[in-house]
């Protein structure tokens, strides 16, 4: 198992969560549409692609990423040729003969779309295709019986975010009862699995207080429990022929407490590389010193979206004060909630909680991980 910090690991360099994915066929075995609710860095990328990589029987995933969509035309594009790939890759071939005349008549839909889009001629009696007619007409068509066929879309939220921020809010209103409605006309042999780096009904709300989403089943995406860290570090280090005791092992991961996957492997990497420096074995003082490392400027590059996420997606005057707030619990620790007087601060608190960057534990907030902490103490 390489150690894979900072990308997508896959095939065998992913480790399985197993429990979280027979969560969601639980889920998806009972007909809902999904939302995977966790924060970034805790995997739930990797989880989509190994689902893809390996689909169950009766299941057939494709995957996309939407994070760069600014509009819901282009949203629906990218959906559209997405599962117009899978089509032509064969992906899809086995939903049977039926299924083979239904993607022809879809191409033949995305074409007369791209046509269009090229300004070739259209029947001034016709209204002008849309990738968003293309991509519903098939879903209706699709052969229901061979297989479910799930629509796994990464980064929805900062796409309903991009659009309210190019369009305005009521566009992404719009947006969001689309996608509903195109989710309860869907047939039986069709799920919308949905996930992103911030918290979609938290962005929701803000911009509607209508149930929009509340069709979907949120999954939650937990950390790893300690027996799963403890055997993850392990094959790590493993396939990298290098010894520690177990002893080492639990201590890292009681020092890292907050167990996302890109956590443990970050540590981990950072470990390899300094007992190779310094030519020791890894124990607990070099834990120690890896620990502060982390937290290093040189790290900007797994750290600085965290800071660079307030900036793009908050108001300014939310991000002043969810700085202002991070800023004081990176400096103290942990934080009561009357501390934060400003009149934001009850709505943001709930943001920066939702999005991972913090926990409430009997009364106090602190950060979900002491190696961001440290980092925003030093960095932010």
């Amino acid at each position: 198992m390489k150690n894979i910090v900072g990308q997508t690991p896959r095939g065998d360099d992913f480790y399985p969560r197993n429990a979280v994915i027979d969560r969601i066929y639980r889920r998806l075995d009972s007909g809902n549409h999904l939302y995977l609710s966790a924060p970034r860095r805790s995997g739930k990328t990797s989880i989509m692609r190994a689902m893809e990589d390996n689909p169950r029987e009766g299941y057939i995933f494709t995957y996309l990423n939407v994070e760069d969509s600014t509009n819901s035309e282009d949203y629906f594009r990218l959906l559209a040729e997405e599962l117009e790939k899978s089509a032509a890759s064969g992906k899809l071939a086995r939903l049977g003969e039926k299924a083979k005349g239904v993607f022809e008549s879809f191409l033949e839909r995305i074409k007369k779309v791209k046509l269009a889009g090229f300004e070739m001629e259209v029947d001034a009696k016709q209204a002008k295709p849309t990738y968003a007619e293309a991509f519903e007409g098939l879903l209706k068509d699709l052969d229901k019986e061979k297989a479910t066929i799930v629509i796994m879309v990464d980064e929805f939220p900062v796409a309903l975010e991009n659009i309210a921020k190019t369009h305005g809010n009521a566009a992404a209103v719009q947006f969001l009862h689309a996608n509903r409605g195109m989710r309860q006309r869907a047939g039986s042999g069709i799920r919308f699995m949905y996930t992103g780096s911030i918290g979609l009904p938290n962005v929701a709300r803000k911009l509607d207080p209508a149930p929009t989403i509340n069709d979907l089943n949120i999954v939650e995406i937990p950390p790893l429990s300690i027996d799963e860290g403890l055997d993850m570090s392990k094959r790590i280090f493993s396939s990298y022929v290098v010894e520690v005791p177990e002893e080492v092992l639990l201590y890292m991961l009681g020092e890292i407490q907050w167990l996302m996957p890109f956590f443990i492997q970050l540590v981990v990497q950072l470990l390899i590389d300094e007992s190779e420096n310094e030519q020791k074995p890894i124990d607990k003082a070099l834990v120690d010193k890896v620990l502060l490392k982390a937290a290093n400027h040189r790290n900007n590059v797994y750290f600085a979206s965290y800071l660079d996420r307030l900036s793009k997606t908050l108001p300014a005057d939310q991000c002043e004060t969810a700085k202002a707030i991070l800023s004081h619990i990176a400096t103290h620790g942990l934080a009561t909630r009357n501390v934060f007087q400003q009149d934001n601060a009850q709505s943001v608190l709930e943001t920066l909680e939702y999005d991972g960057y913090i926990h409430e534990h009997e009364g106090n907030f602190r950060f979900n991980s002491p190696i961001l902490r440290m980092w925003w103490k030093k960095n932010a």
